[in-house]
């Protein structure tokens, strides 16, 4: 063997250069003065440094990506402690309520489960960790803001819905003072009825506990849009959950007969009296004392009591079903315009009919014969439109809502018919369909869209077959147009913020290259872009200019400065090949092929807003689209004609004339407008200095009385618009206001809980009375025929009567069930507890009214749905027609006075919809 191997030097490692071998010993330090720096050590320690420095620079990403994973973890062990406590609830309920079940039943003797013993009684501990998960699991589920929240007793136990002053209750103590007997005898049972007997009879499922009493449930409130499970069918009695439980049939030992109890495997049969805990919704809980008239129903768990008038008081019975009316609705006019947030969607068709759309309808109007169609096969917002160069195949794009059925998607359809052709990027688009072009040179075989998600992807489609060709990531920044060239097959451009992008499909790909502004600045956002005759790009951005890209290039060839007084927000070439631009500055400005300026220039009323979309129209005539939301057709010489107006924020206010076919509209933008029926545009409109939140004729239709969002509420003249009256009650809003039959009192519920009655005078209004009793804010009220009684409901599901004389609340309502209302708007009463879906918490519903001859009731929900009942609608299975139209929660429906229209306004959607009864 020979010599070990001479060990390395540090030294060595590093090319420093060492004097004498290693095995003359360790280095000392008189040796490391021997040890002299070479070229190759001051080019390792110079690669050191920089190693050393990038790995200093990407410590912060590091740390970053870090702190993110350990959030994302975080979230992800919330969510699972919030799963995990959500489900030991249930089954502490569901264990309960099948206790219940087993030891109430009346067909045969007691006997306590096998498993283990029966205890009536519940520690404090274990019921401070059920409010704990039952809190948690509130907070997990929570509904999207909506226009019911309570701001008081909203959990409040209270019995009744008639206390004078509901306060917040005590946390319960289940065991003592809930704790009911296990068993009663027959002939002490009140004649008690459930909605579980209906459900039992349509299913094959065991029924529900003795004496028609209710049937013990677990239901949690599900998320807006969440579809709804399928009920387990050996579980008839009961609704479905979030979490599936796994359960077993535990069946009476020696007595077949016995009513089955389902319990959870493995659970336990101590907690018998926290049945009274159980979250109920709607209707599907609903119970009816027979012996003194009243309906139950549950409201986010709270008991409200309804009393049935004497006329069906003995003969009504929860098994029986509402059929459908026989009337329908058939929507006639829509009035808006959606061009506040979106662009390139007003055109005009061979038919004559221009297309735009508002709300979640695309609407054909004739200007010429004041006509409308409409296509609804949308389920939420319509966001983009496109027209095929046959001029008669169109193409909308929608975004995703709430609803189940509310995807983002493409509908491709032939205007002429109105028949749906295709459906596309069903389930593939994240957020939105943000804009549509078809493409031109080859007739339109392909529509090109652009995702407004995350990623941005525009995707490429033969729309014929329903195929996706290809797809790419268009940008990293907002895109807000795509169009195809005119002249140059497989060509696309796309812009947005920042960017300019030119496209080119190629061999099923598409390949990109961005545009080069040169020397000039990049613009915040190109805002939109047409291509002239000869096939050049122009562009409009947001510092007011305009840039000409020359054919086949990527490059600026020419910019025009100034072009508008802010943002350039639409481009057009006409049919003579001149430019048309219109800006922030509502100008309209005509310009040359060489962009030089015509002289021809249109400038819009400052009420009708700026020029979102310029398109042409027949002959010269120009369609415009503008910023607040209205329709108007003009040209060079002629001044701008209103078309089609529209609200530019929220629609809470609405009233029908009680003697003319007129009708008033509100809006949080401070316009109130007055419309006919007739002809479709407005009499007259004010502007308010505040928000729009209600609005009531008087009986006469003399007066007008308006509720603003800052607490004041003003009189005027319907006529001639002059303020009568003026007054605040409050900072906070007027939410419901209404003339009593006489006209002589006016009643205004506020948000602050509270009720005003004042009486018209000669020197104004004064005030009668201030009624208060409601822990939260008032929504609906309604006057007694004889205008001595009103009643009122909450955010928190009161439904209270008052004095109009007094202002005192009357605390015996069965005493009231035969009293005639003028009205029914209250969406809480017995004669309107149809309206409510099976598992409604109380907040689907916002609105409703009673046709005149009190034959139908109309209803508007969350989900943009226009429901038309029978009436009275006092079963917990009324049969309704559905329709839609609206892309937002529905805010109010009324009746017109010859009950032959229904008008319906729509909340974030800002239209107003006109429905005739047929």
């Amino acid at each position: 063997m020979g010599p070990p191997p001479r060990p390395l030097l540090y030294g060595a490692t590093l090319g420093l250069e060492v004097a004498g071998p290693a095995e003359d010993g360790p280095l000392t330090p008189q040796r490391s003065r021997a040890v002299r720096h070479t070229p190759n050590h001051l080019n390792v320690t110079k690669a050191w440094h920089e190693m050393l420095e990038a790995e200093e620079s990407a410590l912060p990403l590091r740390v970053y990506d870090l702190e993110k994973l350990v959030r994302d973890q975080q979230d992800e062990i919330t969510f699972l402690k919030s799963t995990v406590a959500d489900l030991q609830r249930r089954l502490n309920l569901v264990d309960g309520s099948r206790a219940v079940s087993k030891l109430t039943t009346g067909q045969g003797p007691l006997r306590a489960s096998p498993q283990r013993p029966i205890s009536g009684h519940s520690s404090y501990g274990g019921q401070d960790r059920l409010d704990a998960a039952r809190r948690r699991t509130a907070n997990g589920l929570q509904r999207r803001p909506h226009h019911y929240q309570s701001t008081g007793s909203l959990h409040s136990d209270g019995h009744s819905s008639t206390s004078g002053s509901p306060v917040t209750s005590p946390s319960p103590t289940y065991g003592r003072a809930q704790r009911r007997p296990i068993a009663a005898p027959a002939s002490l049972t009140k004649r008690w009825s459930s909605t579980s007997d209906f459900q039992a009879r349509r299913s094959p499922g065991p029924s529900p506990g003795p004496g028609g009493g209710p049937s013990p449930a677990v239901s949690m409130r599900r998320k807006a849009g969440r579809p709804r499970g399928r009920r387990p069918e050996s579980y008839a009695g009961h609704s479905n959950t979030l979490l599936e439980e796994p359960l077993e049939l535990w069946r009476g030992l020696g007595d077949q007969d016995a009513t089955p109890v389902i319990r959870p495997i493995g659970g336990s049969l101590t907690n018998l009296s926290r049945t009274a805990a159980l979250p109920r919704h709607g209707t599907k809980d609903m119970t009816y004392n027979a012996d003194e008239g009243v309906l139950k129903i549950y409201l986010r768990g709270r008991p409200v009591n309804l009393y049935a008038p004497s006329a069906v008081r003995d003969e009504y019975q929860l098994t029986r079903a509402v059929p459908a009316p026989k009337h329908r609705l058939r929507l006639e006019w829509v009035y808006g315009y959606r061009g506040k947030d979106c662009r390139n969607n007003l055109y005009l068709l061979p038919t004559g009919e221009m297309i735009y759309f508002v709300a979640g309808v695309v609407v054909l109007h004739n200007a010429d014969d004041q006509t409308q169609r409409h296509y609804t096969g949308h389920t939420d917002d319509v966001k983009c439109l496109a027209v095929h160069p046959n001029r008669f195949t169109i193409a909308s794009g929608q975004c995703t809502g709430s609803a189940p059925d509310a995807q983002a998607h493409v509908r491709v359809w032939d205007s002429v018919s109105l028949n749906t052709l295709h459906v596309l990027a069903g389930g593939e688009l994240d957020r939105s369909a943000g804009c549509l072009a078809f493409s031109r040179v080859d007739g339109g075989v392909l529509l090109a869209c652009v995702d407004d998600g995350a990623e941005r992807t525009l995707s490429v489609w033969d729309w014929q077959k329903g195929a996706k060709l290809t797809e790419n990531k268009a940008s990293a920044e907002t895109v807000v147009d795509v169009q195809w060239h005119p002249l140059d097959r497989g060509v696309l451009m796309t812009c947005g913020r920042q960017h300019v992008n030119f496209w080119l499909l190629e061999a099923g790909c598409l390949q990109r290259r961005q545009g080069v502004f040169g020397g000039r600045d990049r613009p915040k956002y190109v805002t939109c872009m047409a291509f002239t005759d000869s096939g050049d790009l122009i562009t409009g951005d947001s510092e007011g200019r305009i840039l000409l890209w020359e054919r086949g290039g990527n490059q600026v060839a020419r910019t025009v400065k100034a072009a508008h007084e802010g943002a350039v927000f639409t481009l057009m070439v006409d049919k003579a090949g001149n430019i048309v631009s219109g800006g922030r500055d509502g100008r309209i400005v005509q310009w040359d092929r060489s962009l030089s300026r015509t002289g021809n220039v249109l400038e819009l009323p400052a009420e009708y807003g700026a020029p979102r979309m310029v398109s042409a129209g027949r002959g010269s005539q120009l369609l415009v689209g503008t910023t607040r939301n209205c329709v108007l057709t003009g040209d060079w010489t002629l001044s701008a004609r209103l078309v089609a107006r529209g609200h530019t924020d929220q629609v809470w206010a609405a009233a029908a004339h009680p003697g003319r076919p007129q009708f008033v509209t509100g809006a949080w933008d401070g316009q109130l407008l007055l419309w006919d029926v007739m002809t479709h545009s407005p009499v007259w409109e004010l502007a308010l200095e505040e928000g729009i939140q209600c609005t009531a004729f008087s009986p006469d239709g003399s007066r007008l009385a308006v509720g603003l969002v800052s607490g004041r509420w003003e009189v005027l003249d319907a006529d001639t618009r002059e303020r009568l009256f003026s007054r605040a009650d409050g900072p906070e809003p007027i939410q419901a206001a209404a003339f009593s039959p006489d006209g002589r009192l006016l009643a205004l519920g506020s948000r602050n809980n509270a009720l005003f009655i004042y009486q018209a005078g000669p020197a104004g209004y004064s005030r009668v009375a201030k009624c208060t009793g409601h822990s939260s804010f008032i929504t609906h009220l309604d006057w007694s025929a004889d205008s001595t009684l009103l009643r009122t409901n909450s955010g928190d599901y009161e439904l209270l009567f008052w004095s109009a004389a007094t202002g005192r609340q009357l605390t015996q309502p069965s005493q009231l069930r035969d009293t005639q209302w003028a009205t029914h708007t209250c969406t809480l009463a017995f004669n309107s507890v149809g309206i409510y879906p099976e598992a409604a918490d109380g907040t689907d519903v916002n609105t409703c009214c009673r046709s005149h001859r009190g034959h139908l009731m109309a209803s508007g929900d969350d989900f943009g749905k226009v429901k038309l009942f029978s009436y009275p609608a006092n079963q917990a299975k009324t049969h309704h027609q559905t329709c839609r139209g609206h892309s937002s929660h529905v805010t109010h429906v009324e009746f017109f006075a010859e009950d032959d229209r229904l008008l319906s306004a729509g909340g974030q959607d800002t239209a107003v919809l006109q429905w005739t009864v047929e």
